[in-house]
């Protein structure tokens, strides 16, 4: 109930930022002796969170095909048939990061320096690069060592490169955490930390498993930088997440649910438009994962068989006359579903790429950390109410498939890194898609199809072109920055098609 309470006070500070922008760009950061900070955190976490389990999880997912836009509907057409424009993510996005959540996480950081209440601290820093790099994943330039400065007169921040965004990242965290924990008298956030509630060993997790995966991103673009980070992670013997980062407070009541299940469950009357893609139903079925298939879907019948779409057919006419979404599988949701920011299992995958890509540990424990991770996604799945004990006691037992195993020792590197990014795929599904589209873009598992296809006859798990595209048949890899930005900063690149590469994609 604490935790509820500290939700409603978030969404009653995001009301705040809304309509009396009191954290506005041109407002000043350092006088507001009003409002507490320690008050203000939970503001921009939620705030990241509401974003994240929306519309970005909805973009996530149809661009990762794991989910696709239903028949007799339009909702998500424009999302997935890559028909992107400067409206389609407006402020209620890209807006709400900057102005609500990064910019509540700068106050934090601002007076918690001052205070030298370095748990504060590094929360916000942690939360602060976790945001810029989700960001800096979906535009590559964005507004960074300029944003947030309205109060010194910085109205029309100037756009960084990606990349030097990357390494700022870095050394943002690497500052973060040289900071004194051991400190006397150091305050502990407790329940204005809606993530961990005052666990600051899973804050310093966190930061740790950030940086891994900013270096491993770069694993095709700079591999000699991406290998030196892992190395000195590895070396430095630091401790990376085995919890997961969600945010679980959530009730079923207006207003308070799991943001994509208010937006889109109750709003249209439980029959949702986004049912299963058959990129993802191909997969699973080709492998005989029906348990995760049957957990993460319902069925159009109970105790009936699964129905997919064939990504973006929305207008497919050789189905019979009314069809539409209850027509089809549809991803299995609840107002109570936590929001993912980043999960343990996507941990272990970090660590058994770094591990077998770098060699910075035995071979053994790269398969580990992957039996690990596609574990913790049959548990997550298949058992989400259990106890911490019996979780540990289904752990000790391998849960793999034969089709999943890890490759033996010696095996080409490529049949490592598509084991684990298209174990990945299926594990963040409905969680993290978003995280899986920027990992098909870095490593292109799942493969690309050749084939547009209408009819279902293209090789299992292969992503094809949505079949209503507007691109020339090209995959979509970026979105177009808010209308606002063009017309209120004159610095805002010029726009760049959705199918251009982000940086760290070196894929032509």
């Amino acid at each position: 109930m604490m935790r509820f309470k500290y939700i409603l006070f978030c969404l009653i500070l995001i009301v705040l930022v809304s309509c009396q922008k009191w954290l506005d760009v041109n407002d000043d950061p350092n006088n507001r002796s009003s409002v507490d900070y320690k008050f203000v955190l939970p503001s921009g976490i939620s705030s990241v969170a509401y974003v994240m389990g929306g519309r970005y999880q909805v973009l996530g997912a149809l661009w990762s095909q794991h989910w696709t836009q239903s028949i007799g509907a339009s909702q998500y057409s424009g999302i997935d048939s890559y028909n992107i424009n400067s409206s389609s993510f407006d402020n209620s996005q890209f807006g709400e990061l900057y102005s609500g959540a990064l910019k509540a996480l700068e106050y934090v950081k601002i007076q918690s320096e001052k205070e030298q209440e370095w748990n504060y601290y590094l929360i916000s820093n942690v939360m602060q690069v976790y945001t810029f790099q989700v960001l800096a994943d979906i535009y590559d330039e964005i507004p960074f060592s300029e944003a947030l400065k309205g109060d010194e007169g910085i109205t029309t921040a100037h756009f960084e490169k990606g990349q030097d965004i990357y390494d700022s990242l870095i050394v943002r965290l690497d500052s973060a955490l040289a900071k004194n924990f051991d400190k006397e008298n150091l305050k502990n956030p407790g329940e204005q930390d809606i993530l961990f509630q005052g666990d600051m060993d899973r804050w310093i997790e966190f930061a740790n498993t950030l940086k891994l995966k900013i270096y491993l991103r770069q694993s095709e673009v700079r591999p000699n930088i991406a290998k030196a980070g892992i190395e000195k992670l590895y070396k430095d013997k630091v401790k990376f997440l085995s919890t997961d980062v969600m945010m679980t407070a959530f009730q079923d009541v207006s207003g308070s649910r799991n943001p994509l299940y208010e937006t889109d469950y109750i709003f249209f009357g439980h029959n949702p438009n986004l049912v299963l893609s058959y990129t993802l139903f191909s997969y699973l079925d080709s492998i005989g994962d029906y348990n995760r298939l049957n957990a993460m879907f319902n069925t159009p019948e109970k105790g009936g068989q699964h129905k997919a779409l064939v990504q973006g057919d929305y207008n497919n006419s050789s189905e019979p006359s009314g069809t539409n979404s209850s027509s089809f599988s549809k991803p299995v949701m609840s107002p109570v579903s936590p929001v993912y920011l980043m999960s343990s299992t996507e941990s272990c995958f970090l660590q058994a790429e770094a591990i077998i890509r770098y060699n910075v540990e035995t071979y053994s424990k790269a398969r580990e950390k992957y039996e690990e991770g596609f574990n913790k996604s049959f548990i997550r799945i298949l058992y989400p109410t259990l106890t911490l004990d019996k979780i540990a006691e289904i752990s000790k037992t391998s849960l793999s498939f034969d089709k999943y195993k890890f490759p033996s020792d010696g095996s080409p590197m490529e049949s490592f890194i598509k084991t684990i990014i298209m174990q990945k795929w299926v594990s963040l599904a409905g969680i993290q898609s978003l995280e899986t589209f920027f990992e098909h873009n870095r490593t292109h598992y799942p493969k690309d199809s050749p084939v547009v296809a209408t009819d279902g006859k293209y090789a299992s798990g292969e992503f094809t072109v949505s079949v209503n595209n507007v691109t020339s048949g090209k995959f979509p890899k970026r979105l177009i920055f808010p209308e606002s930005e063009y017309t209120s900063n004159p610095n805002t690149p010029v726009k760049k098609p959705v199918w251009e590469n982000i940086w760290w994609d070196t894929k032509p």
